[in-house]
């Protein structure tokens, strides 16, 4: 009798339990060995909590906030993922009224940034194009005109894009009342 009052007690505590799963979440947080400069980490999540499919909204901004107060390098490590999980847990029940029981990450991984010059020479390695050179799109012209005047050229190889001095501009922003 007690076993089956207990189990009776268990099924009904968890019928209200949701379960989330947040697949691929990305987002550029902070590094602290490279000063100034965000790592893109991709994570996956499962969350049981109550209620949490109607809150979705306030789960991903909750998960936004809290990863985006952590370092890369902090949340990497086994303390930094039980420290994540605490805070978000408790970030989203004090903010947002949705109680989250259990985090469970099932993947958290930095995503490589791969640059163009890398692109290339594997391209290159894979002699998958002959006509590229890995300094071509470098060599474009630069532009001597000091001006800001607009220039039309056809050729794309010869674009060179430069910002545009707004304190040149006569009149600029006054039609926004300035």
């Amino acid at each position: 009798m007690r076993i089956f009052t207990f189990l009776l007690f268990f099924i009904v505590s968890f019928s209200n339990a949701d379960v989330l799963r947040i697949s691929d979440f990305q987002v550029d947080i902070y590094s602290k060995i490279s000063q100034n400069t965000t790592k893109k980490i991709s994570m996956t999540l499962e969350l049981v909590g109550t209620d949490l499919n109607d809150n979705e909204a306030y789960v991903m901004d909750a998960l936004n906030v809290i990863v985006g107060s952590f370092y890369v390098e902090d949340i990497l490590t086994s303390l930094g993922k039980e420290r994540f999980k605490e805070a978000f847990s408790k970030y989203t029940a004090k903010k947002h009224s949705v109680d989250i029981d259990t985090v469970l990450i099932l993947s958290l991984k930095i995503v490589n940034n791969v640059e163009i010059d890398s692109i290339i020479q594997a391209i290159q390695a894979r002699n998958l194009c002959s006509n590229i050179s890995s300094n071509s799109y470098k060599n474009t012209p630069k532009n001597t005109n000091k001006n800001n005047e607009i220039l039309i050229n056809p050729n794309l190889n010869n674009v060179n894009q430069q910002p545009i001095d707004l304190n040149s501009i006569g009149d600029f922003g006054r039609d926004f009342g300035e």
